[in-house]
């Protein structure tokens, strides 16, 4: 429904002109929401910064070829894609374990809560317990709402996507993480998909991961499985696109077009020094 004109009669039926019964309301209600879509917008950003601190240096310098299987380390990581690096980073924040430390987001969580506004620190408290990156199957969709499936546990979610399913087809797989901001699940960063024709064995790797996991770890949830293995999804992922005949990173692409770094590559230089 389109919102009336300032002077014309309001939709409630009060027989009032608009700008004298629900204009206020509508647009305290529009600046409440700008305030959460902003909240997750600054958060995505600004978690991004923190992980770049000189302080994690170090951290970075392992996490980098671990994520990537080898295929990136520090002395390469400025030809990561922009979408790449905003994968690697999201799963360096939430998901990458320090040894005998908290997590970055953890970190974050303790040092930057009491600055930010009453949305941000309750986009950001939700964050703090998002679940770990996962494997989720597309079983529909409806404009921007993707209905997915989690691939190992099959709980079922309503997540909200600005750009709806983009190239995914149902029945294939979105590797993500699933953030809430406000009343919706969104994705926290770029989402990485499987085509139908690269899922292949990835159900047996993770049994076996999940196997041997209980070996150490016998009494562990889905989710504490998952934050220790779920670059195990990546692996899968770099694997099948060479099968397929792909480069498996951009760095490895004779054809990419964009050869330019990138500010975020710039920053990891820095953190060389």
């Amino acid at each position: 429904m389109s919102k009336p004109g300032r002077n014309d009669p309001c939709y409630c039926g009060s027989g009032k002109k608009y700008k004298k019964c629900h204009l206020k309301i509508d647009q305290a209600a529009e600046r409440e929401q700008r305030a959460w879509k902003e909240a997750g917008r600054f958060l995505r950003q600004d978690l991004l910064k923190f992980a770049r601190d000189e302080r994690f240096a170090e951290d970075l310098a392992k996490g980098l070829p671990f994520y990537w299987n080898g295929l990136y380390d520090i002395e390469n990581a400025d030809e990561m894609s922009p979408s790449e690096a905003l994968r690697f980073f999201d799963w360096f924040v939430f998901d990458y374990q320090p040894e005998d430390a908290p997590r970055l987001i953890e970190v974050y969580h303790a040092e930057k809560r009491a600055a930010l506004s009453e949305q941000q620190q309750s986009v950001l408290d939700g964050w703090l317990e998002a679940s770990p990156a996962d494997a989720y199957e597309l079983t529909g969709y409806d404009g921007q709402t993707l209905h997915l499936k989690n691939f190992m546990t099959g709980e079922t979610y309503d997540v909200y996507e600005p750009g709806g399913r983009g190239n995914v087809e149902i029945g294939e797989i979105l590797l993500t993480r699933l953030v809430q901001v406000q009343d919706r699940l969104e994705f926290s960063t770029d989402a990485a998909y499987l085509p139908a024709a690269e899922i292949t064995d990835l159900a047996d790797k993770l049994a076996a991961a999940k196997r041997a996991d209980a070996e150490t770890h016998p009494d562990a949830t889905h989710d504490e499985f998952m934050r220790r293995n779920n670059h195990l999804l990546i692996y899968h992922a770099l694997a099948e696109a060479k099968v397929q005949g792909r480069p498996p990173v951009a760095r490895l692409d004779p054809d990419r077009p964009d050869k330019k770094v990138q500010t975020i590559a710039r920053q990891m230089r820095r953190l060389r020094r």
